[in-house]
């Protein structure tokens, strides 16, 4: 299974990969977003494995049931498989079924496809912009091998953007004074580049020839020109955000697109304060959501102890080549899978062992005498459970379904590091200590 946000080079980078196999294999590819309903979805697949007469005369008599779709899609790939290709099945955009009619009874089906056609030559690729946990079900099946592809960074999208364009030059001076505001509102890749095409040519209006190399005063020239026309951009692009209410904007009016201006008036474009206000509770709770997600669950014992940190007293051991592997190992599952999914218990743990040492975050509880008398931190850990739910339900935790073999629920942080580091500097906390790094 490969994940990511929208638009990180999933697909593409799938495509590229199998192009790579041929002609020893083929290749069954399944847009779910262009598919109306699973009717659809079984013609599609069936039309692209089965002959085109076979397929028009049985069109007509195709059924809904999910029991004839995997029969007649055993007979098909039983016969390319015969063959001797290896048939690989992609399923893109495995999300959109969620939103189908009866589409929960369908993506179980999905998933086990493998343990229900017991064919080892047939291979399952499923691309989602969901993290993988949205997919947890009470059914068994073998659980795929996930691949995590992260937001692209500012160069890379740089990079992406410079690729293949007839004036590097001209454009990498357009795109340094244009690309970093606009990607404090979306790091989407084809979003930037709509919003920058008419840019570039407000940009490029002072120039006779869009073949010359400008100097620093033609650069001055060409951003005064473009400035006012970034503005109204920057604005428009925040005004239909990926995350916000459309409501909450329309109903803030000129107030809005105050904050928005004022927002993103910094020329640098990336600050290093955060634009939003958060409890220190909150932080910290965020900060342990992060650190869980980030590192795996096997080295928090060498990572916190009770007094929230590591134990520098403990003799240090030179560590052997195989615990150098493992640790490589780790590493490596870290990096493909992605941000991983916590229990609260852990949560819990983590948030305990960082805020024993921090006088700020005690300070903030205010617990009632009767309260603290029982324990000292029964009112820090009620206030954790109701910012947990309020971040939540900001989109920088996200709950997933309950585990089948634990049966409690799990969390996942949205955060990127950038995010954290700014979370950190603003409570005074050393993130980087406690953050495992190969």
């Amino acid at each position: 299974m490969l994940h990511g946000g929208a638009a990180t080079g999933k697909t593409r980078a799938l495509l590229l990969a199998l192009r790579h196999l041929r002609p020893s294999q083929r290749l069954v590819y399944a847009a779910l977003r262009s598919l109306p309903s699973p009717r659809a979805l079984f013609a599609s697949l069936l039309s692209q494995l089965s002959a085109t007469s076979f397929f028009t005369s049985s069109r007509q008599r195709l059924s809904d049931k999910p029991s004839d779709f995997v029969a007649a899609l055993r007979d098909a790939l039983a016969g390319v498989v015969s063959q001797g290709e290896v048939v690989y099945l992609v399923f893109d955009n495995l999300e959109v079924v969620r939103s189908w009619d009866k589409g929960s009874q369908l993506l179980p089906l999905l998933l086990r496809l493998h343990d229900l056609l017991q064919l080892p030559q047939v291979v399952l690729v499923y691309v989602s912009s969901a993290t993988p946990d949205a997919y947890y079900s009470m059914t068994g099946s073998v659980e795929p091998n996930y691949v995590y592809f992260p937001g692209y960074t500012v160069d890379e999208v740089r990079d992406i953007l410079m690729h293949g364009h007839p004036n590097p030059k001209l454009y990498s001076s357009f795109l340094s004074v244009a690309l970093k505001p606009l990607f404090r509102v979306t790091r989407r890749v084809d979003e930037l580049s709509a919003v920058l095409e008419p840019l570039f040519r407000r940009y490029c209006e002072p120039l006779g020839n869009l073949k010359a190399v400008p100097d620093e005063g033609m650069k001055r020239r060409l951003f005064e020109n473009v400035q006012p026309h970034l503005a109204v951009a920057l604005n428009e692009t925040f005004s239909v955000p990926m995350r916000a209410s459309m409501v909450e904007i329309k109903g803030g009016g000129s107030a809005a697109k105050g904050s928005a201006k004022r927002q993103f008036a910094g020329r640098d474009g990336l600050s290093s304060e955060l634009d939003f206000h958060m409890s220190v509770s909150a932080k910290y709770l965020l900060l342990s959501a992060f650190l869980a997600s980030r590192n795996p669950a096997t080295l928090d014992a060498a990572l916190f102890d009770s007094t929230g940190g590591s134990d520098n007293r403990k003799r240090k051991r030179k560590s052997s080549q195989a615990s150098i592997n493992m640790k490589d190992t780790i590493v490596e599952e870290m990096l493909m899978k992605g941000p991983g999914t916590f229990p609260l218990e852990r949560l819990l743990a983590i948030f305990h062992c960082i805020t024993s040492v921090s006088e700020d975050i005690l300070d903030e509880v205010e617990c009632p005498e009767n309260m603290a008398s029982e324990s000292g931190t029964t009112g820090l850990m009620s206030d954790v459970l109701l910012q947990l739910s309020t971040l939540c339900n900001s989109n920088f935790l996200s709950k997933s379904r309950s585990c089948p073999l634990e049966g409690s629920a799990r969390y996942r942080s949205n955060i990127d590091e950038d995010l954290a580091l700014k979370v950190a500097r603003s409570v005074n906390f050393p993130l980087s200590k406690y953050m495992y790094r190969r």
